[in-house]
């Protein structure tokens, strides 16, 4: 097998496995060994044990030696802090960034949106096609705020919580979200950096108050 047919490999791997924890198939605690990964895929380790280093870096196992990995459990605290931190960076990113925003730009969020909006009415599973679309738009907001740390800080943030992410996709009604995109759009099309900040904030209000009610109601996840 070529370098890339083995990097299609290790893709398939890390994303069907990184299904199965999210929709609860394989459960918190739950181990997933490499002899179990490398009989169902046909495949040598190399590709498991690569497919296993990414999930452990977006937080969906931990690596315990000479067991394979552990499906990790969501801390209700870690998502309360992750997710403080992100309403005011995020919200602060669409204030700094509003004012610089051309007509140009908001038509590029409001494809991006409607984009999103496609996925969410007429795909079954919506949230690998989701994820990275969802991340273009947020990702405008800092990259134009004039700030250089602040899309480092955020990235940094976004990837220890790869997992929290998924999980409120996967438990809520995304046209909520939808609806805070717009409210976004439509307050930077108004001129209003306030505005905006509110909404962003709303947003990512929303996507915590959604993850820590699905884990009061299932505290074991």
């Amino acid at each position: 097998m070529n370098d890339k047919g083995l990097v299609t490999l290790k893709q398939n791997i890390h994303n069907e496995t990184r299904h199965e924890i999210i929709f609860g198939k394989v459960s918190p605690g739950e181990r997933i060994t490499e002899s179990r990964l490398t009989e169902r895929f046909q495949c040598s380790r190399g590709p498991v044990r690569e497919a296993l280093i990414q999930l452990e870096k977006e937080g969906f196992v931990v690596l315990v030696p000479n067991q394979g990995a552990v499906v990790t459990k969501i801390s209700p605290k870690e998502v309360e802090d992750y997710y403080t931190l992100l309403e005011l960076l995020e919200g602060k990113a669409v204030e700094w960034s509003a004012p610089h925003l051309t007509a140009a730009d908001i038509k590029k969020l409001t494809d991006i949106n409607h984009k999103l909006k496609k996925i969410a009415w007429n795909d079954k599973n919506p949230v690998e096609k989701w994820v990275p679309l969802n991340q273009t738009f947020h990702r405008f907001f800092r990259e134009r705020c004039s700030n250089e740390k602040m899309n480092w800080i955020i990235e940094e943030i976004r990837l220890r919580i790869t997992r929290h992410r998924y999980t409120s996709l996967a438990v809520t009604a995304l046209d909520d979200y939808l609806n805070d995109h717009e409210a976004i759009v439509d307050a930077i099309r108004q001129g209003d950096p306030e505005k905006a900040r509110t909404a962003m904030e709303t947003h990512i209000r929303r996507a915590r108050l959604v993850l820590t009610g699905f884990l009061s109601r299932f505290p074991g996840f």
